[in-house]
């Protein structure tokens, strides 16, 4: 399949979405979303995919530059650590913007005049999928996202007769716990994304949301791992979620940051 809309573009996002709460359950709010795009393709046979991701994220930045776009634009490549392997996309490419207004100006600017970047990606890359989310956020990730970082996704889907408004309540006393163990965006970040578009076609094929934690480094991921298994906060995590959502095992992903504003 021919890449025809290339490319915009996940590190844990760093927008300026957040839960909203006055310390009350319930009158706890959704704040308003980011908008969060994703590619994903394979490589073409023959082709030393990562040297060519190299060059093409070059000639992006410069096509992004010479059109006056994607100045508040986070762009990524990401490269898988761990994974069961049922994920099998070889090029992942992931961006985000401080809002909306932004996002549309860039699409049009890209659906425009980017025929010369769908010919440079059309030379290394085939069955691609786009796909569009909203993001919000659990933990303000800091300055790390402008580097290179981890980024670890679940899937997650509701169980039966919950749905956002207990998720909401879980995720405001979830956060409040994740800052009294120290996770205040310094080396750790949290969001979760809601597919807008192009998420897997068919009702209860789509999961509800994808869960996303962005790591400064691996001493980082391990601390936060130790967090969850040996210091009680998967216990935490269980007794808030655990009635609200199941999600499947996480993939972890090296995320070579490559545009920052």
């Amino acid at each position: 399949m021919k890449l025809k809309t290339i490319f915009g573009a996940l590190c844990i996002v760093a927008a300026p979405a957040a839960l909203a709460d006055n310390h009350a359950s319930d009158n706890a709010q959704w704040s308003a979303g980011a908008p969060l795009e994703i590619y994903g393709c394979n490589f073409k046979d023959g082709i030393d995919g990562y040297e060519q991701s190299q060059k093409f994220a070059a000639s992006w930045n410069k096509w992004a530059d010479d059109n006056d776009a994607f100045g508040s634009h986070v762009a990524q490549l990401m490269w898988s650590e761990f994974s069961d392997g049922q994920y099998p996309t070889e090029f992942t490419w992931l961006g985000y913007w401080d809002s909306y207004e932004s996002a549309g100006k860039d699409m049009d600017i890209r659906s425009e005049n980017g025929e010369e970047m769908y010919a440079e990606a059309n030379k290394f890359l085939e069955n691609c999928a786009h796909s569009d989310w909203g993001a919000w956020v659990l933990v303000q990730a800091g300055d790390f996202t402008n580097d290179s970082h981890l980024t670890e996704f679940s899937d997650c889907v509701y169980k039966d007769g919950k749905g956002d408004n207990d998720l909401l309540v879980a995720n405001v006393a979830y956060a409040e716990l994740l800052a009294d163990r120290g996770f205040n965006g310094e080396s750790m970040g949290m969001a979760q994304l809601w597919p807008r578009a192009g998420a897997p076609s068919g009702i209860g094929n789509s999961p509800s949301f994808k869960w996303v934690v962005g790591h400064a480094n691996f001493t980082a991921y391990s601390n936060f791992t130790n967090e969850l298994w040996n210091e009680g906060l998967l216990l935490d995590f269980n007794r808030l979620y655990g009635d609200v959502v199941q999600c499947d095992s996480n993939r972890v992903y090296h995320s070579q940051v490559i545009r920052t504003p």
